[in-house]
């Protein structure tokens, strides 16, 4: 995948509409390909949207459309969440080492719960195409007003500014809508940081290695609170008092693990200001350029 700006792009606008090209051509091959079961595709599905997403805001400040096109990019994804978390749900489950009883009744209530029809699945995610089939019909006549890296400072710069200022809130309050606004922005910057690769890809490959395993870190926090969450509404005929009790023990003791890791590896991502970290890659992309 070369999900990156590249020094033979003719311009920022062709390196936009390329690579927003080859993300829809990734939705359209994964919804078609025949060996990948209908959750995979939805992940899939929903990763390449996040990935168009993240470069339209990196571009937005000099992209007059970029409001209008990340709404229209987060309604249709939105179609597919609630499939999404179902499946987190059983991968989050994946990662515990919980006793039998609780695991087995646990499981049992996962089970139910994700009884969603082949045909609703190949419903939505038909209707998600149609959706993005239009976007990418706009996406051909994109246009950036500024090109060079003045095409893509002014995004950066907002982008990191708004990742240190979600990450000290999520540091300072723990709390939950704190914390998946700076997952948000953290997942932001893991591809902004592929986007710009191309500047120093010794050194942008090992920081997007640890930019990705924030994301991963604070992926796994919210899925284990999805499970929190579905733990405590389990009948008690599938899941006693008492082991509700142990399983949710387990799973806040894993959530809160996961968020510290989180944000022992992201300090060291945002040791930077604003201003230094744009600086900095700027004179790596002039270099490189």
């Amino acid at each position: 995948m070369s999900y990156r700006f590249k020094a033979s792009d003719a311009s920022m606008t062709d390196g936009l509409r390329r690579i927003a090209a080859e993300e829809f051509a990734m939705i359209a091959a994964a919804r078609t390909d025949r060996a990948l079961a209908p959750e995979r595709k939805v992940h899939e599905a929903r990763k390449a949207t996040k990935r168009l997403r993240a470069l339209v805001r990196l571009a937005g400040p000099v992209f007059p459309e970029a409001r209008q096109e990340i709404a229209a990019l987060r309604d249709a994804a939105g179609l597919l969440s609630a499939l999404r978390d179902r499946g987190a749900l059983v991968e989050a489950m994946d990662t515990l080492t919980l006793p039998d009883a609780p695991a087995a009744g646990l499981r049992a209530a996962l089970d139910t719960d994700r009884a969603v029809s082949r045909t609703e699945i190949k419903r939505l995610l038909t209707e998600f195409s149609a959706r993005i089939g239009t976007i990418e019909t706009r996406a051909l006549a994109w246009t950036l007003t500024e090109d060079g890296w003045g095409a893509l400072s002014p995004g950066l710069e907002r982008s990191y500014r708004r990742l240190v200022r979600a990450q000290a809130g999520a540091r300072q309050t723990k709390a939950e809508d704190d914390v998946h606004d700076w997952r948000k922005r953290a997942k932001d910057h893991w591809y902004h940081t592929m986007l710009l690769r191309g500047a120093f890809p010794p050194v942008m490959d090992g920081y997007a290695k640890a930019a990705e395993q924030v994301c991963n870190d604070l992926g796994d926090w919210r899925d284990l609170g999805l499970l929190e969450q579905a733990a405590a509404k389990v009948p008690a005929h599938l899941l006693s008092k008492a082991d509700a009790e142990v399983a949710g023990d387990v799973i806040t003791r894993s959530r809160r693990r996961a968020l510290r890791r989180a944000l022992r590896t992201a300090r060291r991502l945002t040791s930077e200001t604003p201003d230094a970290y744009t600086a900095r890659l700027m004179a790596w992309w002039k270099l490189s350029h």
